[in-house]
């Protein structure tokens, strides 16, 4: 009777090993900009709220344009991104694989941060410096990440001729501005942005975005800064902001990728509301927003 019920056991064992719940899941690499960004903090909010449909692991980037070239070369299934670094690589780099990428979830619009010193006053009481993006001809615009390739948008575009210098990371942008070295700096990143909070009011200054918008009309939709430390409003532009994905074929990573999307969309009231959540989250809808699906 011992050695029936031991039998029972053992196979009552092996059958719950071999039910799908007992597998493991699958790694989901992440690439989501640099630390302590708007992607970063929407990353560990969506990992937060589905932590059954997937495991996550992030991978820190400079911003958007590495993020494309990571998933383009198969080191990461996911990755936060501008719709204007996915239409440049497309449509003015010519790249084919970018028509290989889809949409997993649209966000949020990213609104552009342009940056400079205050202007300040020469021996003869001339203002030194820029108060506006038309000021920036002749002038120097620090950028990195995603934000070199939006600088360069809007340099095409808009009809003002600047040079744009690309830094590496973000810490590096704003010591030249605080050095001098360039005039003012650009970064699409969604509001309100805790590095920018730290900015000092009483040395730099937000700037508006000047611009008619059928310049850009096809890139970027007018918007508003809103930070209470920098006085009044600013009208700039803003950028749809993706979470993308390859065209991914077999079963088994399809089914992954549509169950992280499902939960994501069902857990949108949470996202919004949960305390401690990015306030971006009240900006999103899911839906549609100027490229392929991923379906």
């Amino acid at each position: 009777m011992k050695r029936f019920a031991l039998a029972c056991a053992l196979l009552t064992g092996a059958a719950f090993a071999q039910t799908p719940s007992a597998q493991p899941l699958t790694v989901l690499n992440v690439a989501t900009g640099s630390k302590g960004g708007t992607y970063a903090t929407m990353y560990k909010n969506l990992g937060d709220v589905c932590t059954s449909a997937s495991w996550l692991r992030e991978r820190q980037t400079s911003g958007s344009v590495e993020s494309v070239d990571l998933l383009l070369s198969n080191q990461v299934s996911l990755a936060f991104v501008q719709l204007d670094v996915l239409k440049a690589r497309d449509q003015i780099d010519g790249d084919a694989r970018a028509k290989g990428i889809r949409t997993l979830l649209a966000l949020h619009q990213e609104e552009l941060h342009l940056i400079a010193k205050k202007p300040t006053k020469n021996f003869f009481g001339r203002l030194s410096g820029v108060t506006s993006y038309s000021q920036l001809a002749g002038k120097k615009l620090g950028a990195w990440g995603g934000s070199v390739v939006t600088a360069n948008v809007l340099r095409a575009k808009a009809g003002v001729s600047f040079q744009v210098v690309s830094f590496p990371t973000r810490e590096a942008a704003l010591s030249a501005l605080s050095a001098g070295t360039v005039d003012a700096v650009l970064a699409a990143v969604g509001q309100p942005a805790d590095w920018v909070k730290a900015l000092d009011a009483q040395q730099y200054s937000l700037l508006p975005l000047d611009i008619d918008p059928s310049k850009i009309k096809d890139f970027y939709q007018k918007a508003k800064l809103i930070y209470p430390q920098f006085g009044a409003s600013v009208d700039t532009y803003s950028v749809q902001s993706l979470l993308v994905t390859r065209d991914f074929k077999t079963p088994e990573k399809r089914a992954q990728l549509l169950k992280y999307q499902a939960c994501a969309r069902n857990k949108l009231t949470r996202l919004q509301e949960d305390e401690g959540m990015h306030p971006k989250w009240n900006d999103v809808t899911f839906k549609s927003a100027g490229w392929p699906d991923y379906k």
